[in-house]
């Protein structure tokens, strides 16, 4: 989630410095203090970057209509702490660039350049690339476009507009070429070999496409047996760098060497004896399988022997991973089990989602309404995905450009979206969070993007924005802090539902009505914003105006992701490890406000990742009683970035809060229902089947109350049920399953339980003070004070300090 930050700027004179189109400084461009303004040094940009040079250089431009005065201005490099600064008197003028090299200043692989204004912590733009040289990068168009691999430096000059490094052939229909099988054995005559396959219907030339390993820079092909992949067909390479038997990678990217076709990665000995191999081909998720089979299907190698991996869990180190496993915050209070499986499974491809600028992470997800087999993910470093379903994973589209995701801009053309969430509005249109932009990361813009997801080309230009930062100002402070702690979900709810169960209009104190909003369509967009774990409904208007109707506490004190449920009639609320993957289900209450129905647990078997994605299939996908739900982790454990497991498709839950039970709806009391610890209530449920046995429960950690058998009319009484003293104090949950089932529950009441009374102190409330490392990117986590109680009324404030020190990169 969080840009890398720059380290501390140890300012280094420069010691050959090449100067081009110097001109005076107009007063204009100058404050009073003589410093260049906040808007004439926006217009300064990285224009193109040599980091395998002697020496290395980076090339600015001046983007704006005025003479920039760029002195002080720092140029930075993070894998080396090395630094520049631009000379007194360094004056660019408009539309010219200035090259500044230093024999101190090296970049390397897999490294950012950043520039700061003089003041030397204002971002003005950064890039940053992956494991490989930057042979010679520049903007196309210049100052304004993505970095591409040029075919010769045009250093101190302007890019050209054409950067194809030679004579490529034609490539058409790259999307459909996928590696499908690898060897590290020496045998020849597929010795450290890898096999392409084309899915689709016409014959692709990779001629002038290049190769890496998991540490070599993208090279020249090997290809003894040509360089076209027919349709529908195979072909088999040689590595140009050989391939280790002890866990490698194969990298393949077209002839711009920075554009990545695919990668196949795997642990020690998995890629020998035999094959490394999709099952099924191009699609399916790569095993070991005992027999090879270059040059036609794996389906014959896939149905024999299929040996183990090294590390046969869903963890573990994998070439692109980014992040290891971290810990945990508290569980939220109050929750229950996870109503469907506990054990869940990976659901995409190794290394599925790596780009030129970030690693596997995932942050937000949404199952399109009108396909339930196509899922859309977004990445935090301006990457959209169209995902469909093969088999048990979720894979990318091939069709329509879509087979390494799409890029993402802002309205200019330019700047990275911190794109955290997703979802598909009413109009089939992409609507996409930010919290800033990623080449200024320190500044917060939370934003809504609207995208169309038929637009051809590789990069996708917003239609509308809608900028809420300043109508945030209650939450969000205009600091570094803050601009990781913006959106992060967002969701749309149809006005049906709103209006029908009299949400109250929070800018009115009156009842919600859609009229007053001409122009915002048919539903809210519900935003989730971190910081507070609040979401923050919008009519966003199509003019780009907007208006906020409320803010919703959710129960979370962060919140990741946010999913608005039509078949439940709920809305999601989640989170990630820093509530220990806790969600919530919100309802309209009687007050005509959203408020919290059920907490749900963690499922068992998930493991505790900064997992910010959440999205949920429709009822129409229900089999046996289940449907799918998927997680996404924006830490890329192991490799994998979506995790997959089920829920019920009947949650037992009740009407909205304005209406009374329907008749035969089961139903749970507790009086009274705020009690102290080691005090008592009685509990009645109706609504059951007479002669049933039904587990009684509390929750969080859970307490069987009792165990009963349901009489004639259905009801079943526990009376003066002793709550056990060591209850945590705060809000908790009763529940009432069938013994049968306990997992399903059917009816659930709030119990709220206060301090036992005491003559020597205050009472215990049964909780362990200690530390639990959270999760983190790149940054020391904040020990927790694990005493609920403080949890519940401080932990905004401390899950903020751990926040701001949470990651370095994300």
């Amino acid at each position: 989630m969080l840009n890398r930050l720059p380290r501390p700027l140890a300012l280094v004179a420069a010691s050959a410095l090449v100067l081009t189109g110097l001109f005076a400084v107009p007063a204009a461009a100058q404050a009073a203090d003589g410093a260049p303004s906040d808007a004439a040094a926006s217009a300064l940009k990285i224009n193109e970057i040599e980091t395998d040079g002697k020496p290395d250089w980076a090339e600015l431009i001046n983007t704006g209509t005025q003479p920039l005065d760029a002195s002080g201005s720092v140029l930075t490099g993070r894998e080396n702490g090395v630094a520049l600064t631009l000379p007194s008197g360094t004056v660019i003028a408009p539309g010219a660039v200035y090259v500044a090299e230093s024999d101190d200043f090296k970049l390397k692989k897999g490294d950012e350049l950043s520039l700061f204004a003089a003041d030397g912590t204002t971002l003005l733009d950064s890039y940053e690339w992956g494991d490989f040289h930057l042979h010679t990068y520049g903007r196309v168009p210049n100052g304004t476009g993505d970095f591409v691999e040029q075919a010769t430096p045009s250093q101190g000059a302007l890019n050209p507009e054409s950067t194809d490094p030679a004579e490529p052939g034609d490539d058409t229909g790259w999307e459909s070429i996928k590696l499908n099988e690898v060897t590290s054995a020496n045998d020849d005559p597929t010795h450290d070999g890898y096999e392409l396959v084309n899915t689709g219907d016409t014959d692709v030339d990779v001629a002038a496409w290049k190769q890496a390993d998991s540490s070599s820079n993208p090279a020249p092909l090997d290809a003894p047996n040509g360089t076209v992949v027919p349709a529908h067909g195979y072909l088999v390479l040689l590595s140009n760098q050989g391939l280790s038997s002890d866990g490698d990678s194969v990298k393949l990217y077209r002839a711009d060497g920075s554009t990545i076709v695919d990668i196949a990665s795997w642990g020690p000995n998995d890629a020998q004896p035999g094959s490394w191999s999709r099952c099924g081909d191009a699609t399916g998720a790569f095993v070991h399988t005992a027999a090879a089979s270059w040059g036609v299907s794996n389906a014959d190698a896939c149905a024999g022997t299929i040996i183990p991996p090294s590390d046969p869990g869903n963890g573990g180190e994998a070439d692109c991973q980014t992040e290891a496993a971290s810990g945990s915050g508290p569980a939220i209070t109050g929750g229950i089990a996870w109503p469907g499986s506990q054990d869940w499974k990976v659901s995409d491809n190794e290394c599925q989602f790596v780009t030129p600028i970030s690693g596997q992470d995932v942050s937000g997800l949404d199952i399109d309404p009108s396909d339930p087999d196509v899922m859309w993910a977004t990445k935090n470093k301006s990457s959209v995905y169209r995902l469909v379903k093969s088999g048990d994973l979720w894979v990318p589209d091939t069709a329509n450009g879509w087979g390494s995701g799409k890029a993402i801009v802002f309205p200019n053309g330019g700047g990275q979206p911190d794109s955290e969430g997703i979802t598909v509005g009413p109009d089939g249109f992409l609507y996409v969070t930010t919290e800033r932009d990623n080449a200024a990361s320190g500044v917060p813009l939370e934003s809504v993007l609207r995208y169309d997801p038929n637009a051809a080309g590789a990069t996708l230009q917003p239609t509308t924005q809608w900028v809420l930062t300043a109508d945030l100002a209650d939450a969000i402070d205009p600091v570094k802090a803050d601009s990781n702690l913006g959106f992060e979900g967002i969701t749309w709810v149809p006005d049906s539902y709103l209006t029908e169960n009299a949400f109250v209009d929070q800018s009115t104190d009156a009842a919600y009505d859609p009229a007053d909003y001409p122009g915002h369509g048919t539903g809210l967009f519900f935003t989730a914003l971190e910081k507070n774990g609040h979401l923050y409904a919008y009519a966003l208007n199509s003019d780009g105006s907007f208006h906020r109707v409320a803010s919703i506490d959710t129960g979370l004190p962060m919140i990741q992701d946010t999913q608005w449920d039509p078949d439940a009639q709920r809305v999601w609320a989640v989170a990630d490890n820093t509530s220990a993957g806790s969600s919530t289900l919100l309802k309209i209450d009687a007050d005509g406000a959203f408020a919290v129905d059920r907490v749900y647990d963690r499922p068992t078997g998930l493991p505790d990742y900064n997992l910010e994605g959440f999205a949920i299939a429709p009822n129409s996908t229900c089999v046996d009683g289940v449907k799918e739900v998927i997680r996404s982790d924006d830490g890329n454990n192991g490799g994998h970035s979506l995790w997959s497991g089920t829920i019920s498709c009947d949650l037992a839950l009740g009407p909205q809060g304005p209406n009374p039970p329907a008749e035969g709806d089961p139903t749970v009391t507790a009086t009274p229902s705020t009690v102290k610890a080691g005090g008592t209530t009685t509990i009645e449920a109706k609504g059951l089947v007479a002669g049933t046995r039904y587990a009684v429960v509390l929750h969080s950690d859970p307490v069987t109350l009792g165990s009963v058998v349901a009489d004639a009319e259905g009801t079943l009484t526990l009376e003066d049920v002793v709550i056990p003293a060591a209850t945590v104090v705060g809000a908790h949950t009763i529940t009432v399953a069938a013994s049968s089932d306990p997992a399903t529950v059917i009816a659930s009441a709030q119990l709220t339980v206060t301090a036992a009374a005491s003559t020597t102190g205050p009472a215990s409330t049964g909780g362990t003070t200690g530390t639990a490392a959270l999760a983190s990117t790149g940054a020391e986590p904040l020990p927790w004070v694990a005493v609920s109680s403080v949890l519940l009324l401080l932990g905004a404030g401390l899950v903020l300090m751990r926040r701001r020190t949470r990651r370095e990169n994300a």
